[in-house]
């Protein structure tokens, strides 16, 4: 490395050389902390509009919060509101899409559930769908810690159709794919199970089921008709 004599003879280093490297600000090193923060943002507007009424909204600017590359932490919140969302609406194959990466990506459900983090929302769905969730939270956990499985990567966009109206039926398949790619299909039987596990959905259990109704109803028909004979004439012989 040249040097450069000054008074004296002294040989002196080029400046920035000796020690330390120059300072370069990056300008990528501000881009993280802006998009956490506009995802923060798009989250406080996003909860504001759900407590006022407006789901719809909320999860118009949930969606937008994935889009900025949020945080982890903020990634799970914005998943976790957008299944809120969907489930608020009674649509639980819709709300398991987003749940079930908000899991793989670290959701405490029963936290979220009592809003241990300020960003999530209060999720106000009927005793029915509140179980089913758990359930489902529940099935998604023993997959996640009985082998190494990834969450779709279309969750947003999944989300963004069924906000829109379009594509709903296809977001819904593509849930349910989803999670037979997670080998849940046993799991899934005893997520989405009912009281009326005891009744035949079989062909001939449901024609039996007609046939005995059919047959009431015509009992049913006759005694009316005999009694309806009887009041209109009472001297009858019937």
């Amino acid at each position: 490395m040249a040097s450069t004599s000054v008074r004296g003879g002294a040989p002196v280093r080029p400046f920035g050389v000796a020690g330390r490297r120059p300072l370069v600000v990056r300008r990528r090193q501000v881009t993280p902390y802006r998009a956490s923060a506009e995802a923060e943002q798009l989250l406080a507007d996003g909860k504001a509009k759900y407590d006022g009424g407006d789901r719809m909204g909320g999860l118009r600017l949930f969606e937008q919060a994935l889009q900025r590359t949020p945080t982890q932490e903020q990634r799970v919140a914005a998943l976790f509101n957008a299944a809120a969302v969907h489930a608020s609406f009674g649509d639980l194959e819709l709300a398991q899409i987003p749940l079930k990466e908000a899991i793989f990506g670290g959701l405490d459900f029963p936290s979220a559930m009592q809003q241990a983090d300020p960003r999530y929302v209060k999720l106000k769905a009927s005793a029915q769908v509140l179980i089913q969730m758990r359930k489902f939270n529940e099935a998604v956990l023993r997959a996640k810690a009985a082998g190494p499985a990834s969450p779709p990567a279309s969750t947003s966009r999944s989300a963004g159709r069924a906000a829109s109206g379009s594509g709903g039926s296809s977001a819904r398949s593509g849930g349910l794919g989803g999670l037979r790619g997670l080998g849940l299909n046993d799991d899934m039987s005893e997520v989405l199970s009912t009281d009326a596990e005891g009744i035949d959905a079989s062909i001939a259990g449901i024609a039996k089921r007609v046939v005995v109704l059919l047959l009431g109803l015509s009992g049913l028909g006759t005694v009316l008709f005999y009694l309806g004979l009887k009041y209109a004439f009472p001297d009858s012989i019937y």
